[in-house]
Order: structure tokens, then sequence, then C-alpha cells
């Protein structure tokens, strides 16, 4: 799974000659907490948050914004508040990469540049979206998780069961589980005659941790 499959490519932005209630008008507008600044060549120059606003004028946000911070805020420009040379990602970067690296540096979304132009942003969001959809979490069926050992065989010796039981599978994930030894299999899937698979599974030498009916 790379960014390019769930990164936005329809993208707000804004100059960095524009005013920060300019910028947070359009934060609120679309309902986004940030924007990538670009200038007239579609280069990024930086990205301003929500987060960079409110720390630069706290009272932008306040219910009581008066008629003085409104007008800090009509003058100061982008420029001088927002996060120069961001982090950014390639399109075509691995998905659990760019995951990794959003919690290491503790951001909410990267923008996406490929040969030196903005072309998306990929947020927190997609990736819980990715996330759910890799797992099956909006298909209807049987969840199973198996514990099995941590040799390849495994694997293929559970999918062959599945085969033999015309079940229809949805999604397989396999994760390391506490010991190095063994393995959990989570397999979500379709099927008419659920039991008789289960007792084929126990044979096999799976050790079955839970089943989920939906």
């Amino acid at each position: 799974m790379f960014v390019k499959l769930w990164m936005h490519e329809e993208i707000i932005t804004v100059r960095p000659e524009c005013t920060i209630a300019e910028a947070e008008n359009l934060m609120a507008l679309h309902k986004i907490r940030r924007l990538p600044v670009i200038n007239a060549e579609n280069h990024l120059l930086g990205i301003l948050s929500k987060e960079d606003i409110h720390n630069a004028l706290p009272s932008i946000i306040d219910a009581n914004f008066d008629d003085s911070a409104r007008a800090l805020a009509n003058q100061a420009k982008v420029e001088a508040f927002m996060t120069k040379n961001p982090i950014t990602v390639d399109p075509m970067e691995p998905l659990e990469k760019v995951a990794a690296t959003m919690r290491k540096n503790k951001v909410g979304g990267i923008p996406v540049v490929a040969e030196e132009k903005l072309v998306g942003i990929i947020t927190e969001s997609d990736i819980f979206q990715a996330f759910i959809e890799i797992l099956g979490g909006n298909e209807e069926g049987v969840r199973i998780e198996l514990s099995i050992d941590s040799e390849a065989r495994s694997i293929y010796r559970t999918v062959d069961i599945f085969k033999k039981h015309d079940m229809h599978l949805l999604t397989l994930t396999v994760c390391n589980d506490c010991s190095s030894e063994s393995r959990l299999l989570t397999l979500r899937f379709r099927g008419e005659d659920v039991d008789p698979l289960i007792d084929d599974l126990w044979r096999s030498g799976c050790k079955i941790n839970s089943i989920i009916r939906e």
C-alpha cells in the first residue's frame, strides 16, 4: 500500500503573503487543521497548522476575539508563522513507513511532493481509513483469529483448508505473537457452513483465539 492510493490530491493551499486571518478562515471553511504553503510554481515552502496559529495568536480562535487581535491577524503574514522545510513524502512511499514517520515526529499530516512540486497530502485519518479497508472492517462476514507456528507452510496449510471448504477470503493479516515461535493469523471470510471449517482448523494444529460472526 502506497501513499499515492490514499493521499488527497485536491489540496487547499495558501500563499506565504496571505494573512493569518485568511488562513484561519480557510481552515474553518474547509474543516481542516493544516495548510501547505506554496509559491506560484507550486513548490512547497512550508506548512501552517492550527497549532501554529494558536501559538502565534491565541486570541484568533478565542470567542472574545477583539478588534486589536483582529487587526493583528489581518496584518500578520503566514510566512512568519509557518513551519519551514516540513517533512515530506513521495507518492510511492509505503503507507506503514509514513505512519511510523507521523508517530515519530508527532504530526497529523504530511505533504506529498514529487519532482519538487506539491501533489497531495496524507493525514492520520487517511491512514486510519486504509487500516480499516486493509483489515476488511467494512465487510460483513466471519472474522477468525488463529495462533499458528512461525513456519511459512503453516499459513499455506491454513489457506488450503479455507479453499477446501469453499470459503471466500476477504482479508488475511499476519502479525507476531508474544512468542518468536508463533504468529497471529487473522482471516475475514464469507461462507455457508463454518463449523466443519473450524473442526478442520483444530485438527490441523491451529489454536483458535476468537471467532466473530458479523
